[in-house]
């Protein structure tokens, strides 16, 4: 009999022993080096802010956190990839309205599912975008350059980062609230589409302001309104688009940090704390406004999943209701 026992003995502390194996992952995490993907090239705003975000983790975390770029097919490549990996908390993916909201409700068949296929672990922070123009165009408003496609024998061109960004239904938007032809032409990011406006292959664009900045301060450029509600902080002397009579042409980008679904809530609770610390950190605020992100963040948004929720419903109905479509 004892002997029976003894063996029960060894064999219920060798499962609680695979049990705790079982959860270190979770306990010991992170194990090995994180990777942040980016779903698009270095250099742009997403990449900019996921290096801020990726040096404070780390440096708390006592573990590498690496930015991974991986470009192509408006951002689907890059987010795919973290679909598929493995739910440790070893690869995660810094989002934003594009990725997470508007091109699964744009691409046909659905991509992946914004919902169901990633835990959002927090907001990082928010931007508008401009709409500006070459200086050499002498447009200095936006009811000059509207009354110029109006009076074009052919549409205007604007041009976009790509397919499926908030720029680019911003200028269907517009075209459809002013009742004018505009012609979308879309780039590979922001760069060869700003260089194509500065000479004059395109006649406007919607931009990140920290792509912009260095062009409207040189005098190249001429910002002609920004797409949020309320005029930005930075900007305070740029009308906003709703202001001058477009009230459908809203739109303000958010970034986010993202994990792939099933993410063991251990890990989650963990990124989520450190998070806040890092967007919190005042060294990190100076870096963020730097690119003129936004992290004064209203109540609505603190509740990232819910938030995510909205957005995805709301660019659904946008895009359904403007009839926009994915070229």
């Amino acid at each position: 009999m004892r002997h029976w026992i003894r063996i029960l003995g060894i064999a219920l502390t060798a499962a609680a022993a695979g049990t705790t194996t079982a959860q270190a992952p979770s306990n010991e995490w992170p194990t090995r080096p994180v990777s942040i993907v980016v779903a698009g090239a270095p250099g742009g705003g997403t990449d900019a802010i996921a290096r801020i975000v990726a040096a404070d983790l780390g440096s708390s975390l006592k573990q590498s956190f690496v930015v991974e770029n991986r470009a192509g097919a408006g951002g689907i490549i890059g987010t795919k990839h973290v679909v598929s990996a493995a739910a440790d908390g070893h690869t995660l993916l810094m989002g934003h309205v594009a990725t997470n909201a508007i091109v699964p409700a744009l691409i046909k068949p659905r991509p992946y599912d914004p919902i169901g296929d990633f835990v959002p672990v927090g907001i990082v922070g928010t931007a508008p975008d401009l709409l500006v123009v070459s200086a050499k165009s002498g447009i200095r408003s936006l009811a000059e350059l509207l009354a110029k496609a109006k009076a074009s024998p052919t549409p205007l061109s604007y041009g976009s980062p790509g397919v499926g960004l908030p720029q680019h239904i911003a200028g269907f938007a517009l075209a459809k609230a002013a009742g004018v032809p505009l012609l979308h032409v879309p780039y590979r990011g922001s760069a060869p589409a700003l260089t194509d406006l500065l000479g004059g292959q395109i006649a406007m664009m919607f931009v990140t302001p920290g792509a912009a900045v260095p062009f409207l301060k040189s005098g190249q450029l001429k910002a002609l309104a920004v797409t949020s509600r309320e005029r930005s902080r930075f900007f305070p002397d740029v009308p906003t688009v709703v202001e001058l009579g477009y009230p459908s042409v809203e739109e303000t980008g958010w970034f986010g940090l993202f994990a792939p679904a099933a993410t063991p809530p251990a890990i989650i609770d963990t990124l989520r704390a450190r998070l806040r610390e890092v967007v919190a950190r005042p060294e990190n605020r100076q870096k963020f406004e730097a690119i003129y992100l936004e992290t004064e963040l209203d109540a609505a948004t603190r509740n990232f999943t819910e938030f995510v929720r909205a957005e995805s419903a709301k660019w659904a109905d946008t895009i359904t209701r403007l009839g926009v479509t994915a070229h």
